[in-house]
């Protein structure tokens, strides 16, 4: 009698036992919702964090609506108000998943978003707005590390073109323009030059459209030139009436500078 109730009070300290040692669930990040939103006090502000435990909720996918991320895992919140309007720029790239932002002006559950995409995201400001932003995951990936860094906007992108007055006509019908061009703050991969060249033949227009890319947008000033082709007619000799435009742009915005001038075509 004695062995059984040793054996029935080892089973009972054995069972405690196991209870006693079973993992406790981790708890949700301060900022898996807006109300425990992380505040940005000053600009730079990088944060790091574990989002592992984060989850998402039916605000995420409403905000979401007019974004359209494939995803919103792990989402966690930051705020932050523009005192001086000068806006700022929110980038998850040193992350170790992929993932994007969504920013809303004032208080979320409104459903104001002012800026949403992948990886980076850039407000232009206003003063004495707070905005709160939301960084998730955007793949089925549910959180990890969290590197995320909120800058001061960068300086806006400024241009200027020139048209070469003088072009050419080649014998296969096409014409050749070229000019000078700066540009400074802008992302040369997407940034051009493109236009139309029309030349009046008899009572004919002929019509033809050029690009010219990618730009160095390095603050010097580089010569461009660009083919031009029509579909319905031939280029040759003599005057011809071109419109120009350079779009430099940087992440957020675009410098777009117009030049409209009379080219003299001659047989190249």
């Amino acid at each position: 009698m004695k062995s059984v109730r040793i054996l029935a009070a080892a089973a009972s300290l054995a069972a405690l036992s196991l209870v006693g040692v079973a993992p406790a669930q981790a708890a949700a990040p301060a900022n898996d919702t807006a109300a425990g939103a992380t505040a940005i006090n000053a600009l730079p502000a990088t944060f790091e964090q574990d989002t592992t435990e984060a989850t998402t909720d039916v605000l995420d996918e409403s905000l979401n609506a007019d974004c359209g991320a494939p995803f919103t895992n792990a989402s966690v919140w930051f705020t932050y108000t523009d005192t001086a309007g000068t806006g700022f720029v929110a980038d998850m790239s040193a992350s170790d998943y992929t993932g994007g932002f969504i920013v809303t002006e004032g208080d979320p559950a409104n459903g104001t978003v002012v800026a949403c995409g992948p990886t980076s995201v850039g407000v232009l400001g206003a003063p004495g707005t707070t905005y709160y932003i939301v960084a998730f995951s955007d793949s089925e990936v549910v959180g990890g590390n969290l590197s995320v860094t909120f800058s001061e906007l960068p300086p806006p992108p400024e241009s200027s073109l020139t048209i070469n007055p003088k072009g050419k006509a080649f014998k296969d019908g096409s014409a050749l323009l070229s000019g000078t061009y700066s540009c400074v703050n802008a992302d040369g991969f997407n940034s051009d030059i493109e236009g139309s060249l029309v030349q009046k033949v008899g009572r004919v227009k002929i019509t033809g459209y050029f690009f010219a890319y990618p730009l160095e947008c390095d603050g010097d000033v580089h010569t461009w030139e660009a083919l031009v082709t029509s579909d319905n007619g031939f280029f040759s000799g003599g005057k011809a009436a071109n419109v120009s435009l350079i779009f430099a742009c940087g992440l957020f915005d675009c410098s777009v500078n117009e030049v409209d001038a009379t080219v003299q075509l001659r047989r190249g």
